[in-house]
């Protein structure tokens, strides 16, 4: 059997990360990890060895929200994990998330479905504005000024819902634009697929360079227009949204009976800081199994 490689994206606490690596551990599993570049004091109390493998800091991208720091980041634990060769599946997930199953049975369902990809992938057209327009970087981010900012620029160039043809930019290929969660898990034929193209079409980086929240259409538009298109579940993260918050609910023990219902196999986001018992009960329930 293949091995599997879980790709974390990480920033802070790091016992919080420590469990969860313990909770994906397995002999057919390798993790590779990145620790944000502003968060670097973190490094040395991640533990590493033994199928973990911390990204070295040369390779460590300052993420910020909305902006390609977050595919780059991915790009990077990839590029580490391809470099490691002989895997069936690549599973991104947050340091801030966590399994709902055990890893043996993780395991066990990726390699009972080795052809297929899962992400979430639609057409939604008030998104392609991220994508048709030239965003600077100072108006990414969440801070009001750079709302204001980043609103003047939509609406001088046509609105959410529209663009003015004198500055819209051309996709490279034409490709159609699919938007999504960030959150996937790609097998191995659909990711050498990726790394084929990106080495042949440069311009389709340079394009998401200066979109909006690219991490969100970036891959998501690659599989799509792969010809892996057909192989495609819904993606494995119970992640709970409320009253149009920008940023998902951080899940506690009021979610944990939920959580237990879901047929998802991980979820997110959890914070040690915030509610430590529901991360503690769920990785005593799944190691029971």
């Amino acid at each position: 059997m293949m091995k599997i490689a879980f790709l974390m994206q990480c920033h802070k606490n790091p016992e919080q990360i420590n469990l969860l690596l313990k909770a994906l551990k397995h002999p057919q599993v390798d993790v590779y990890v990145h620790v944000d570049s502003k968060s670097e004091s973190i490094r040395e109390d991640i533990g590493e060895g033994d199928g973990i493998y911390l990204l070295p800091k040369k390779d460590s991208i300052d993420v910020q929200w909305g902006q390609f720091s977050q595919v780059q980041a991915t790009l990077n634990l990839l590029n580490a994990a391809i470099s490691g060769g002989g895997y069936s599946h690549y599973f991104l997930i947050s340091g801030q998330d966590f399994p709902l199953k055990s890893i043996g049975e993780i395991v066990k369902f990726l390699n009972e479905h080795k052809n297929e990809n899962f992400i979430d992938c639609a057409l939604i057209k008030q998104f392609e504005k991220r994508n048709d327009i030239y965003f600077p970087r100072i108006v990414v981010g969440r801070k009001k000024w750079q709302k204001i900012l980043k609103n003047i620029l939509v609406y001088g160039t046509g609105g959410w819902n529209h663009t003015f043809s004198l500055v819209r930019r051309t996709a490279p290929g034409s490709v159609q634009y699919y938007f999504g969660s960030s959150w996937w898990c790609l097998n191995d034929a659909v990711v050498q697929w990726i790394y084929n193209f990106l080495g042949k079409c440069p311009e389709y980086i340079e394009l998401f360079k200066h979109s909006l929240c690219p991490d969100e259409c970036f891959f998501q538009t690659l599989v799509m227009n792969s010809p892996y298109a057909d192989n495609i579940k819904p993606y494995l993260h119970y992640i709970k949204w409320e009253n149009g918050m920008s940023s998902p609910k951080t899940l506690t023990t009021i979610d944990y009976e939920e959580l237990k219902k879901t047929e998802k196999i991980i979820a997110r986001k959890f914070d040690m800081n915030v509610d430590a018992e529901i991360i503690r009960k769920l990785y005593c329930v799944i190691k029971a199994n």
